[in-house]
């Protein structure tokens, strides 16, 4: 079988959705050599995601810019990809995202991932240009595709109440996270006190990591900063500046809250695995996840977790760290200090959990899923 991958998202650092592309792309290789994989891009890809990706001879990279419009990635997808598929005379085409391009070739079947609802759940949420590229592909790709994979049980719910008329009855149900570099590691005294210098957190820190934009829900999380400075807490939001009115920006900015809230920016995977490790716990009041994948690193890096009671974070989280409903101030002031003071008794539960996560057995099924 030959396949064929939208990679796109390997022009930049890797974070969420490339991140997840890595390791599908080297499970698969590995567990069917017999496969040919194209990896199809209109730039080169990351340097870090060059390192990471498989060098297996079954997997082929297809960099092939669109003239003279190199750096328009949405345009190259769409003029672009078709001819590709068509020239390498690819059985199946896949994207991590819910867009297929308009022109594919017929024969050529289709697989798409969908990672959450946002667009028809919190579409005020969005960034504009994200909104738009959705308007015009989301809803055809997912009524159309000849294979849907969710990225959990809540989001494969969601497809299917949301679009009862689809192609695809049955949809793949699988993520999990790269083990090789997400897990819990020890940080002697001396590298931990160099960790909290750079990031200029002291003590007890809450950690966040994600992209700053309006889903995140990131104003109420800062609203508990000063109740939480009295209890010693200080909060790292790592991540890049994304769109919208968060609440929650960079110092300096108009709204920003000089309650111990420290912000990095993008930070090297490396150091993100040190950050896991050594914060009191994990936070997330976000308004929707589709799969939850913060929350998975921390608990795999043994990192507690507490989160929103909603969406896949319930799935995720829940009965390994602790969940939250409502948005009483209180109620998350007490839960944040319960987690804390049984740190270790979450970093097992944590662990455990992470445990259940595995690519090797996501791919595994979905081959056969594909089949």
């Amino acid at each position: 079988m030959k396949i064929a991958i939208d990679c796109r998202s390997f022009r930049k650092k890797p974070a969420g959705v490339p991140n997840f592309l890595v390791s599908v792309i080297n499970t698969l290789a590995f567990q069917k050599e017999d496969w040919t994989i194209y990896l199809l891009a209109n730039q080169n890809f990351d340097r870090e995601v060059n390192e990471r990706l498989t060098s297996a001879a079954n997997v082929v990279r297809v960099i092939s810019p669109l003239k003279p419009f190199d750096g328009i990635a949405t345009l190259w997808y769409l003029l672009k990809v078709p001819f590709l598929v068509k020239k390498l005379k690819t059985d199946l085409f896949f994207t991590p995202i819910p867009n297929l391009p308009l022109w594919l070739p017929k024969k050529v079947k289709t697989m798409i991932t969908v990672h959450d609802m946002v667009y028809k759940r919190l579409p005020k949420t969005m960034s504009a240009t994200n909104w738009w590229i959705n308007f015009f592909l989301h809803d055809r790709s997912i009524q159309r595709a000849d294979h849907l994979w969710a990225v959990s049980e809540y989001t494969k719910n969601e497809v299917e109440l949301l679009f009862p008329q689809r192609k695809c009855k049955t949809i793949f149900v699988g993520a999990s996270i790269d083990k090789k570099i997400f897990h819990s590691i020890n940080l002697s005294p001396l590298e931990k006190q160099g960790l909290m210098n750079k990031f200029d957190i002291h003590g007890k820190f809450i950690l966040f990591v994600g992209t700053q934009e309006p889903r995140k829900n990131l104003s109420f999380l800062v609203s508990l900063m000063p109740q939480l400075t009295f209890h010693g807490f200080s909060l790292l939001i790592v991540g890049a500046k994304g769109w919208g009115k968060t609440g929650a920006t960079s110092e300096g900015s108009s709204d920003y809250r000089s309650d111990n809230i420290k912000f990095s920016g993008f930070i090297s995977i490396e150091e993100l695995v040190k950050l896991y490790s050594a914060a009191t716990v994990y936070v997330s009041a976000a308004l929707n996840e589709g799969f939850g994948l913060p929350q998975l690193e921390a608990m795999s890096c043994g990192c507690p977790v507490v989160a929103a009671h909603n969406s896949a974070m319930i799935e995720v989280v829940e009965g390994a760290g602790e969940t939250v409903r409502g948005w009483e101030t209180k109620d998350w002031i007490d839960m944040i200090l319960k987690v804390a003071a049984s740190r270790e008794h979450y970093v097992s539960l944590g662990l455990q959990r992470a445990e259940g996560y595995r690519w090797d057995v996501v791919i595994r099924q979905l081959i056969r899923y594909i089949q």
